[in-house]
């Protein structure tokens, strides 16, 4: 049941909050929970009961890890939420590990049985590291663990973090869990960040994705430079507005139940160089790899080596390639269990160390334009690898990006006829803008002004609330008619 489902805007959502604003506040908690399970459920049965699991495991380590302090609490804690992921996630991995160790070749037939018998739960990778920054900062005293174990499963299993993030830890949650309150002012731009992220992931993120599905499932020997050049800026802008439209909702009913939600995004698209953009890009993600896998990683090696210069590069520029690579392996594999999200994070991992280390002056001397430009590219030459099944499909795409091909005129002809035409071009220069801060700075000084006059402040309200009035509409009658409505992250 996907935010955007006809069955979460016109069933769920409306009665959970009926009930929600009309019991005592007491009740409030006990009912955020009882809605989440019963999403949970809706998915299937075994994403509530490793869910259930996880939360009464991880309840008892917290407790455990703060009465005893030891290292061996945290590390079985940890090592357990790990296997937990990897036997759902990584399965088909572990399967043929176990059957080369073991000497046993079994038949295609007989793998994809065993493969399809494991279902990914719903939201596990998100809410396996929320649980795991738990209980690390348990162990580094930032936190005492929660007794209330209602208030606990709250905060893990609360429906808008649990399907895709954001990763919003329980250090800054932990307060409104029991003292939060409701204003009429946060409950409206609540609804107001609600509506805008559902207009962008059902009116642009669908919209590209058909454009993106469209050529990326086509024979790469058949399409043109053009039509696959179409397709990569498609799936670029879908996978932003896709997730960007899930947060933004997040966020809102967070807001719309007095919680406070972690921002995922600030225009990363902007970015001059690559550091820049995982710093605007899934922000939770990005800070939560940065105190839980880099700073440690670091600090371990820098307590073995001394300040010395080795292979031309003095000790700062080792320990961070080494931080580096650690953190965007894991980065890779916690997306997916494939070549293409490993190489995925060895990619920018590569990127991330060429700034740092060799490039960081000839960057900043750049043409601020040529410096997004850079950018912009590397990203998108990213976006092939995460987006490809398999590493031909990447290699045969990268080269038609690269050496002009006009490709198959039927099967370019046929996704032109279907799915490119004028109502796509405009939805793809929209994505582009609503990309950059423009509208941003545009409300902001429409806001400013109107403190200095009488008539631009109501007039601009109103103009606003017809907005988002219209924008509402216009969603919910795509969302009942439209069949196609993925989620890209939901498969995380």
């Amino acid at each position: 049941m996907a935010f955007s489902s006809v069955k979460f805007l016109f069933l769920f959502l409306p009665l959970f909050l009926v009930i929600y604003y009309a019991i005592p506040y007491r009740l409030k908690n006990v009912t955020i929970l009882i809605f989440s399970l019963v999403m949970v459920f809706s998915f299937d049965n075994l994403s509530a009961i490793v869910l259930f699991f996880s939360l009464g495991m991880n309840y008892s380590f917290g407790r455990l890890i703060h009465n005893k302090g030891r290292f061996w609490a945290i590390a079985l804690g940890i090592s357990m939420n790990v296997a937990l992921l990897s036997v759902f996630k990584y399965h088909h991995l572990l399967t043929e590990l176990i059957f080369s160790l073991v000497g046993i070749c079994p038949g295609p037939a007989t793998t994809m049985h065993m493969l399809s018998s494991f279902v990914l739960p719903v939201g596990i990778s998100f809410y396996t590291f929320r649980l795991i920054s738990y209980l690390v900062d348990i162990h580094r005293k930032k936190t005492e663990p929660e007794y209330n174990f209602i208030d606990f499963a709250v905060c893990f299993a609360f429906f808008p973090l649990l399907l895709a993030g954001p990763i919003a830890r329980y250090i800054d949650l932990k307060n409104e869990l029991r003292t939060r309150r409701l204003s009429f002012i946060q409950i409206a731009l609540g609804i107001e960040r609600f509506i805008i992220g559902l207009g962008l992931k059902v009116l642009i993120a669908n919209a590209l994705g058909t454009v993106a599905d469209q050529v990326f499932s086509m024979p790469a020997d058949h399409l043109s430079t053009p039509m696959a050049w179409l397709g990569l800026v498609s799936y670029t802008m879908q996978i932003f507005f896709d997730f960007a439209g899930y947060t933004g909702m997040a966020i809102g009913l967070g807001m719309m139940t007095g919680f406070t939600f972690p921002e995922n995004f600030n225009y990363p698209y902007i970015s001059k160089n690559i550091r820049e953009f995982w710093r605007r890009w899934h922000m939770t993600l990005s800070s939560w790899l940065r105190d839980y896998v880099f700073l440690p990683v670091a600090y371990y090696y820098s307590k073995k080596w001394k300040k010395e210069t080795y292979f031309r590069m003095d000790t700062n520029d080792i320990l961070y390639t080494i931080a580096t690579l650690v953190t965007f392996v894991i980065c890779g594999f916690w997306h997916g269990s494939s070549l293409t999200f490993l190489l995925w994070g060895l990619y920018y991992g590569f990127f991330m160390i060429m700034e740092q280390v060799f490039l960081k002056r000839a960057l900043h001397r750049l043409w601020i334009p040529l410096q997004h430009l850079y950018a912009m590219v590397v990203i998108m030459g990213g976006w092939v690898l995460f987006r490809s099944s398999n590493m031909d499909q990447a290699v045969h795409f990268y080269d038609k990006l690269i050496v002009f091909s006009k490709g198959s005129g039927a099967v370019n002809s046929y996704i032109s006829f279907f799915t490119v035409n004028r109502e796509t071009f405009i939805t793809l220069v929209c994505a582009i803008i609503l990309s950059t801060p423009l509208m941003s700075i545009i409300n902001k000084r429409i806001i400013a002004r109107s403190t200095a006059s009488h008539w631009i402040g109501p007039a601009y309200s109103l103009l606003r609330l017809g907005f988002l009035f219209f924008l509402l509409l216009i969603s919910l009658t795509f969302v009942a008619a439209q069949t196609y409505n993925p989620f890209i992250y939901f498969r995380f």
